[in-house]
């Protein structure tokens, strides 16, 4: 299976090893079938539970279940009891009835006990893992799909079994085959970790078929990445569709944001605030910067400088990175709000602890190239934020690392003169001559790009083996993460000799200025 699917199988799996709480039990078990017992009791309560009076419907199955004591009827007592219906939860007599009602061989109530015996539910018996894999392997021989499936899981983590793949396998397929959608799903997972994606996507699209949504979102993502070999954006949409119609905040998203876009379907503004507000509605902060998105750039609507804000404050107070970066630019230049540069500075350092951080720092560095940081944030803290805007384009980026490096800023240094070796080829020397005196500093960064520099000979085109171990090994010293496994690399490539060598140059380092200390960095 190529990298691409790995993710989508590792959800796949997530879901479906993990049992669902017990309150949910009844979402996997059918409502009571229509077979009746020969009396009149029995059909009284299919009317009470039909007209949702499971008051009535607890009183007379507990009757029942007594007297005449069917299998019928201890199961569906057992479940209301767990249930809480007509009354409070009472799994421990659950549990009691329905063993009961497995001593007569009732196929559901095994299977229903046997989840009381996962979930570990207070009151309950306890979790046994093992006394549930007995309880489902007698409903799966006889056929019950919830079992199978359950019975699967159980194998395929080692849970009151033996871990056994083909155990597990062979059970979620006989369920598959059932159409127990969360099975289908758990296979589709299977195949794709064996590297059959042909299996995998047929297993999903059944799940999302079943309705499943989880499964109906998973496909269309996969048909919705242009890398994924199977790449089918307009049935995409359509499994966009059908899970935001089952209220899937991500796929309500995603579909409003095509419709806004106009991408692979006509644009049509109204739909796409139609699925932007559900989602917003719903607390996705994604939909709530989409729409800031759309307001502030008149995307598809009439252009709303306040309501953009008001759209993007609350995906920042949800905790969404680019909606705070958003924010902040629009509050830094009053556009829409009223101008508030330390609100608009405290949202741009807030996004620096988000997956959003490049925005984040781009801006900010943009805010010390314009001096407008001066006495707000020491430059060596604003050195990397100057050097994501300099990469970004943003004007006076490099004109401030440089006056920092020539003023004796050692991160600046380091940082300009990383950004002359990846951008301008005439600067390597002078870059090289910088990130020398950035390492001799104490610079982590300095130290590890110079290593990796001297290793692969990037500086004259010869690698310089022991040079390179040093710096690695002076970087590793001051708690650079990947130093040593880069410095372990490179000595397997070294003769004994070499090793002793740069481990000397090390020592001789440390010891002419044993008071050498990293460099402050930053976010």
């Amino acid at each position: 299976m190529t990298s691409l699917f790995r993710p989508f199988a590792t959800l796949l799996l997530a879901s479906a090893t993990a049992f669902a709480p017990l309150p949910l039990i009844a979402q996997d078990v059918a409502d009571p079938p229509a077979e009746t017992l020969d009396v009149p009791e029995m059909a009284a309560i299919e009317r009470a539970w039909a007209a949702g009076d499971f008051v009535t419907v607890r009183q007379g199955l507990k009757a029942l279940a007594e007297d005449p004591g069917t299998a019928l009827a201890q199961y569906r007592y057992g479940r209301v009891l767990i249930e809480g219906r007509g009354g409070p939860r009472d799994p421990a007599g659950a549990a009691l009835w329905l063993d009961k009602a497995v001593q007569q061989n009732h196929v559901e109530a095994a299977t229903l006990l046997a989840r009381i015996y996962l979930s570990d539910v207070a009151g309950g018996p306890g979790r046994d893992a093992a006394k549930a894999a007995d309880l489902l392997t007698r409903a799966a021989t006889r056929g019950d799909a919830s079992a199978q499936y359950l019975l699967g899981l159980l194998y395929q983590n080692g849970q009151g079994v033996a871990r056994d793949q083909d155990a597990a396998f062979n059970w979620l397929l006989a369920a598959a085959e059932q159409r127990h959608a969360m099975a289908q799903f758990s296979l589709a997972a299977v195949q794709f970790e064996n590297n059959d994606q042909v299996e995998g996507l047929r297993w999903l699209r059944a799940a999302a078929g079943e309705g499943l949504t989880e499964a109906q979102i998973q496909l269309a993502l996969l048909l919705d990445n242009p890398d994924s070999g199977a790449t089918n954006r307009v049935e995409a949409l359509d499994w966009f569709r059908r899970a935001a119609e089952t209220g899937h905040v991500m796929a309500q998203r995603m579909l409003g944001t095509r419709y806004l876009q106009g991408d692979g379907v006509p644009a049509d503004p109204q739909e796409a605030l139609r699925w932007l507000t559900l989602a917003a509605k719903a607390g996705d902060a994604g939909a709530m910067s989409n729409l800031g998105y759309a307001f502030a750039r008149g995307e598809g609507v009439p252009q709303d400088l306040e309501q953009a804000a008001g759209w993007y404050g609350m995906g920042a107070e949800h905790g969404l990175g680019r909606a705070m970066v958003a924010l902040a630019r629009q509050m830094e230049i009053g556009s829409g709000v009223p101008e508030d540069f330390d609100t608009a500075l405290s949202w741009y350092t807030r996004a620096l602890e988000t997956p959003d951080a490049r925005l984040a720092r781009i801006e900010l560095g943009r805010l010390a190239a314009e001096g407008r940081l001066d006495g707000r944030a020491a430059p060596q803290r604003a050195v990397p934020w100057v050097l994501a805007a300099a990469k970004a384009g943003r004007d006076g980026a490099i004109d401030w690392l440089d006056a920092q490096a020539k003023a004796g800023n050692i991160p600046a240094q380091s940082a300009l003169a990383r950004h002359w070796f990846d951008t301008d080829m005439a600067r390597h020397q002078e870059a090289l001559t910088l990130m020398r005196a950035a390492a001799d500093a104490g610079d982590g960064p300095a130290q590890f790009t110079l290593a990796g520099i001297l290793a692969r000979g990037d500086h004259d085109g010869t690698p310089d083996y022991v040079e390179a171990h040093k710096w690695y090994n002076i970087a590793a010293t001051f708690g650079h993460p990947d130093a040593p496994e880069k410095r372990e690399v490179l000595g397997a490539l070294m003769t004994p000799d070499q090793i002793a060598t740069a481990q000397a140059a090390a020592r001789t380092w440390f010891e002419t200025d044993a008071l050498r200390v990293p460099a402050p960095e930053g976010n």
